[in-house]
């Protein structure tokens, strides 16, 4: 994807969730006056090529833990609680921080590079606790990016890993633990724009299978 691309996505996205784009703005400022120089982006060049297993928190993700190869392995916060507990630490993590700060700072301590996202709903969580982990991570937004805030694109953080994946020159890319149809337990209302959510991630790892010369399928392990 090129940044013209991602721009009418984002649009799109924001007109159909009622997201404003000046608000995604400043809490990415937020975040770069917090991170400034320790978002790193030179942190992942260590995982540059090969195989990247990125999982997300599906109701198949016991099961499909169990299909994970060697590769880099990038986790989304929300399923970041369940992969640790099977006594695995993610090469990277991609979260908002409302996944759980106890499980992030658990897989920080273990070694884990945590990928920073802001957005206009999470300005307090990026003051309250971004800072815990300057040194090993990168900073990065859905709109413009500025300073070493990054835009690797993608939206939810499932996408957002593959995404990243494939800005690092995955070989292969293995969705695993991914699941489009349900939201998990919420509130009616959060349920409904978590469906809205669930759409777009599916929508853009359509896009990316396409230009990667695959497509977008279902099960425990989904690769791209």
């Amino acid at each position: 994807m090129i940044p013209e691309q991602w721009e009418h996505f984002y649009r799109e996205i924001c007109l159909d969730l009622g997201i404003d784009p000046l608000s995604d703005l400043e809490s990415s400022s937020v975040l770069s006056t917090i991170l400034g120089d320790d978002s790193r982006i030179e942190l992942l060049d260590r995982y540059r090529g090969g195989s990247f297993y990125v999982i997300g928190n599906g109701p198949n993700l016991p099961e499909a833990i169990g299909y994970l190869g060697t590769g880099t392995t990038i986790v989304a916060d929300s399923a970041l609680g369940a992969f640790l507990d099977t006594g695995k630490v993610p090469d990277i993590v991609v979260t908002d921080l409302d996944g759980g700060i106890t499980s992030l700072r658990r897989a920080f301590s273990l070694g884990s590079i945590m990928v920073i996202h802001s957005h206009g709903d999470n300005g307090e969580l990026l003051r309250k606790y971004a800072h815990e982990f300057s040194g090993r991570a990168v900073g990065t937004t859905q709109n413009k990016p500025q300073g070493k805030i990054y835009n690797f694109f993608g939206f939810t953080d499932g996408d957002r890993g593959a995404y990243l994946a494939d800005f690092l020159g995955a070989e292969d890319i293995f969705l695993v633990g991914f699941d489009f149809s349900m939201p998990g337990k919420k509130r009616k209302s959060a349920a409904a724009r978590k469906m809205k959510k669930l759409k777009w991630a599916k929508v853009l790892l359509e896009e990316l299978a396409m230009e990667r010369g695959t497509t977008l399928e279902s099960g425990p392990i989904i690769p791209l």
